[in-house]
């Protein structure tokens, strides 16, 4: 009896995703070939551009150590690596069932720093005769208008553009 193929998968939705991750539940990192340094400095970079985009569950593939010679040291880097980014960066983790990966739970990233607006400059406002920055709020004023510094210096900018003078 002749076996069926296997339909091919529909091509990946944006250019960028390759064919091997396309279909895959969570975002892979594979580590495979890498020295300790290189998959503990690799992981944590991407551990972070992941929770930038606001991913939740990754998937970090180290391999079992079958296959090195030596002592396996991948594995045990990102395993030393999550247990010091746990609460910060890694909510929670667990190796997965085969033994070659870890899955991670990332955090929320941080909310963006809030800062204090910028106070307005204006050479305009700040070098103005006293008389036109009164004309200018008294305007504002009439108008119904809060006289903010942004607004104030429009308004002394339209009355120098009319010919007031500052005298």
């Amino acid at each position: 009896m002749a076996r069926k193929k296997r339909p091919r998968s529909p091509e990946p939705p944006s250019p960028g995703v390759s064919r091997e991750a396309w279909g895959r539940v969570h975002p892979e990192l594979d580590l495979h070939g890498m020295t300790g340094e290189e998959a503990r400095t690799r992981t944590e970079r991407w551990l972070r551009d992941q929770q930038a985009r606001n991913v939740r569950t990754v998937m970090v593939v180290t391999g079992r150590g079958l296959h090195s010679r030596g002592i396996p040291v991948v594995r045990n880097e990102v395993e030393d690596l999550l247990t010091a980014l746990k609460g910060r960066l890694v909510s929670k983790w667990e190796a997965a069932s085969q033994g070659g990966s870890f899955r991670v739970e990332l955090r929320r990233p941080p909310p963006p720093e809030r800062r204090p607006p910028r106070a307005f400059e204006s050479a305009v406002l700040n070098d103005a005769n006293p008389a036109l920055r009164l004309r200018a709020a008294e305007a504002l004023a009439e108008l119904g208008v809060s006289p903010t510094p942004a607004l104030l210096d429009a308004e002394i900018r339209r009355l120098l553009a009319e010919g007031a003078d500052e005298g």
